[in-house]
């Protein structure tokens, strides 16, 4: 049995988000601005961080997975030049949960963070 693989535009990331990250607030004004949905994507993962709620923490990095994995190319470049860019300095800030919080990434967020921060090692 053959497995269609359907790639997400910018047009369901939104919808995505919202079914996945229920309390992610996107304001109406940005809500079609898909470099502004992704920042504040980011900036609502960075509160969790702050706070410590490693679940709420996996369940965003598990979207982001998914829309890096799944996203069309617009989708990806988003994620890997705002989200991940914007968690990865947030890590480099705060060194007490940052290790903690690093070991939730999944398999691409985490080679992309790599990329980002020119390192090779896991």
């Amino acid at each position: 049995m053959e497995t269609i693989h359907v790639t997400i535009s910018k047009l369901n990331v939104k919808d995505i988000l919202k079914a996945n990250v229920p309390d992610l607030k996107i304001e109406k004004a940005s809500e079609y601005n898909l470099i502004k949905i992704i920042d504040g994507f980011a900036g609502y993962t960075i509160d969790l961080i702050k706070t410590g709620n490693l679940s709420a923490i996996k369940d965003c990095f598990n979207t982001a997975e998914q829309l890096l994995a799944d996203g069309s190319n617009e989708v990806k470049n988003a994620i890997e030049n705002v989200y991940v860019f914007s968690i990865s300095l947030f890590f480099d800030m705060a060194h007490a949960v940052s290790k903690q919080v690093k070991e939730l990434l999944p398999e691409h967020l985490s080679e992309e963070y790599h990329k980002q921060i020119g390192c090779c090692q896991k």
